[in-house]
C-alpha cells in the first residue's frame, strides 16, 4: 500500500483538487494518502464514506490526524448522498467490489463530475467479474482516457 498511498498523494499535489471523495474508508489508511495531498497543498477538502460502524471511528480519527478538516460520513455514499460534494474533481472508489457496486457507486460520481474529473477504483482484479468489469468500463466512451496502476488500480478521466 505505501507505494500506492506515495502515489496517491502525489496525484493529489499534481492536479489540485478542490473535492476528494472516498467511497469506502475502511481504517483511513488510503484517505491518510488523499488528505496528505491536501494537506501539502494546504488547499482542499476530503469526504469520506465508511458503512462499518466498528471501522469509522478509526478511519475518523486516522484521516482527521492528517487533515483536521477532512469529513468522514458513517454511513454508504447512496444513502448519504447529500452529503456528498456538489462537484467532484477526485473520486476513490472503494468499498464492496462487485460489479453491481461499484457501477452503481460510480454512475453517481459521474452525476457530479465534471469535464477532467478523475475516477479511481480500486481492486478491479478483485475477482474474474470485477476484471471483466474494469476492461468494460475502461473503454467507455464517457471517459477520455484509463489506465491501471500495479494491476490493482484503475484510473479513468471523465470526458464530459
Amino acid at each position: 500500500m505505501k507505494r500506492t498511498g506515495e502515489f496517491f498523494a502525489w496525484l493529489v499535489c499534481v492536479l489540485k483538487p478542490n473535492q476528494v471523495v472516498e467511497i469506502g474508508s475502511a481504517f483511513g489508511v488510503s484517505g491518510m494518502y488523499w488528505c496528505a495531498g491536501l494537506s501539502a497543498l494546504r488547499a482542499g477538502e476530503f469526504t469520506g464514506f465508511e458503512p462499518n460502524s466498528a471501522w469509522s471511528p478509526y478511519a475518523k480519527s486516522n484521516i482527521t490526524a492528517i487533515l483536521k478538516d477532512a469529513r468522514l460520513i458513517k454511513g454508504t455514499f447512496e444513502e448519504n448522498l447529500a452529503e456528498a460534494p456538489d462537484s467532484i474533481d477526485l473520486a476513490f472508489i472503494d468499498a464492496i467490489h462487485t460489479p453491481e457496486f461499484v457501477d452503481t457507486q460510480l454512475n453517481l460520481v459521474l452525476e457530479r463530475s465534471h469535464k477532467g474529473t478523475l475516477i479511481v477504483l480500486d481492486d478491479i482484479r478483485f475477482s474474474t467479474e470485477m476484471s471483466d468489469y474494469w476492461l468494460q468500463v475502461r473503454d467507455d466512451a464517457r471517459f477520455s482516457a484509463a489506465f491501471e496502476f500495479t494491476r490493482r488500480v484503475g484510473f479513468l478521466e471523465f470526458s464530459g
